[in-house]
């Protein structure tokens, strides 16, 4: 008796397994997004050189390859060196670059940082001019740790920096092509 409970019990939990795993494929959930509503003959992406309204040096250079980054991990879109070989082409500008302290030490010293980066970003189908996805203004926040001694704080920075580019990367591409 107890073995027959047994495989009823593994039979039950594999049509619950089955089900579930159905539910959640056919409400459309997907892992990451495809971009699925951006024209299919738009494959070729060339990123222009971001501008920098900002006071911090290359920063800039971290953003734009951020967002290349982004692209060439997807399947769907190719990066092109020039404007000439693209379907479409993503322009943007760093608007804001700003640090605050979020916690001090004991001897006044700043011992964490948080840095927010405003960007506007556009999306534009070269052919016919239209913007696929614009955003006027769009930010993203690091938190990081200050090393005591305070010549690291550049190093520090620019990796906090270079995570920032990334990260707010990611969230706007996702946007983009999740058509929000």
């Amino acid at each position: 008796m107890k073995k027959k409970t047994k495989q009823n019990f593994h039979q039950s939990a594999l049509i619950l397994t089955c089900c579930l795993f159905a539910f959640v494929c056919a409400c459309g959930y997907s892992f990451a997004p495809q971009g699925e509503h951006i024209d299919k003959r738009i494959k070729n992406i060339y990123v222009e050189q971001i501008v920098n309204k900002t006071a911090q040096a290359e920063v800039e250079n971290y953003v734009r390859t951020a967002f290349i980054d982004q692209f060439i991990q997807t399947k769907r879109f190719k990066i092109v060196e020039s404007v000439e070989l693209a379907d479409a082409v993503v322009k943007g500008s760093i608007l804001n670059l700003s640090t605050s302290p979020l916690s001090y030490r004991s001897n006044a010293m700043v011992a964490e940082e948080r840095a927010t980066m405003t960007l506007e970003l556009t999306f534009r189908d070269k052919e016919s001019g239209k913007n696929i996805w614009m955003s006027p203004g769009i930010s993203g926040t690091i938190d990081y740790t200050i090393e005591s001694n305070i010549n690291l704080l550049p190093a520090t920075r620019k990796t906090a920096f270079i995570k920032l580019a990334g990260d707010t990367a990611e969230k706007i591409f996702n946007q983009m092509m999740s058509g929000f």
